[in-house]
């Protein structure tokens, strides 16, 4: 999983619009969907609205959380845990927000950017093992006591590499069905699940009448529709300086102020471990099956989340050339800082920056 809070820095109150009605904040905060905290706010003009669109949003999250897990089943339905638990015996029946979301996955790789392999299940799995050890507290010593090594050999990483290949995803569009041709293959949808869903999720809240929201998904931000109060023309969202603890007073890198768009970033310190002078996050490249990078964080902004998610881990294991021109491509935009804390960006940034 790879995604950083963004910071959500607007705080409305009940106030008159210029129509006469009046509309209130209310707001709710989840922890069991995507290994992530989900922040949503509402704008609605009763408590009891409020409370049926947080509960929708909620509900809806849980429900695509369940269809896109890897690690767990659950009764009556089939993810992708069922699509790894088959691999190379059978093909497996998804729900169609699951065939959609690795259609998706597969014609992005294959027409945006090959940095994204969703195939990369034995490899980041690999590394989660060591970076949850050095996350619990374990020294050099007692990783390589317990692992072998102190990080994971060149040599082990490889000798997974065949169960990396794209090709061996097989779809079948008519069945809806997933095959993994290879035993041992795993799907790992870390890098675009969570952004899907979190677009997936905005577009049936505004299909059941929720028109002004901000969702925050970890690194995922969503906006509905802009403020419906007196006053605020857009929505402010922080992104987080990745050299500051959160929530110290230096914590914000800039503020954006928008509506109706997407914003995800990806960087290098919420999930990673520090040894011998070098970080290792959690966002592998698929070419080097390392944690390299030219950044500590890219933001990306474009109206849809899901483009929005593979685009920030693109960008973030690409260097800046190819990210701004994989970007221009897509009609988005990007937010840069890389490892001695240059700040870049490309144009559209220049409108939603805020002094």
């Amino acid at each position: 999983m790879k995604k950083i809070i963004l910071m959500i820095i607007f705080s409305l109150c009940l106030v008159g619009c210029s129509n006469e009605k009046t509309y209130e904040k209310y707001q709710t905060q989840f922890y069991d969907c995507f290994d992530t905290v989900i922040d949503v706010a509402v704008y609605a003009q009763s408590e009891k609205e409020g409370q049926r669109q947080l509960e929708l949003i909620k509900d809806e999250f849980i429900r695509l959380h369940k269809l896109f897990d890897r690690y767990n089943n659950y009764e009556d339905v089939v993810n992708f845990k069922d699509v790894n638990d088959k691999a190379g015996i059978e093909p497996v029946k998804v729900s169609d927000e699951a065939f959609d979301l690795m259609k998706f996955s597969i014609d992005s790789y294959n027409n945006i950017s090959h940095k994204v392999n969703i195939a990369m299940g034995p490899v980041v799995d690999m590394w989660t093992e060591y970076r949850e050890l050095y996350e619990g507290g374990a020294t050099k010593e007692e990783v390589t006591e317990r692992l072998g090594s102190p990080l994971p050999s060149r040599e082990r990483l490889e000798s997974l590499r065949p169960l990396l290949n794209m090709d061996n995803i097989v779809l079948d569009e008519k069945e809806k069905s997933i095959y993994l041709t290879e035993k041992g293959m795993e799907v790992e949808m870390g890098a675009v699940a969570k952004g899907y869903a979190t677009e997936l999720v905005a577009q049936f809240a505004e299909k059941n009448g929720v028109n002004s929201a901000i969702i925050s998904a970890g690194g995922n931000v969503r906006i509905i529709g802009k403020p419906l109060v007196e006053g605020r023309d857009t929505f402010l969202v922080g992104v987080r300086n990745p050299d500051a603890e959160e929530g110290a007073q230096n914590s914000v890198q800039a503020v954006l102020a928008v509506n109706e768009t997407s914003i995800v970033t990806s960087g290098d310190y919420q999930r990673y471990f520090d040894l011998d002078g070098r970080r290792y996050s959690h966002i592998i490249d698929p070419d080097t099956l390392y944690p390299d990078t030219y950044f500590k964080s890219v933001t990306i902004t474009n109206k849809d989340s899901g483009l929005c998610d593979f685009l920030s881990t693109a960008a973030f294991l690409s260097t800046e050339e190819e990210a701004v021109n994989m970007l221009q491509k897509e009609d988005a935009d990007g937010y840069f800082i890389d490892l001695k804390g240059n700040v870049s960006y490309t144009k559209g940034f220049e409108n939603i920056l805020k002094d």
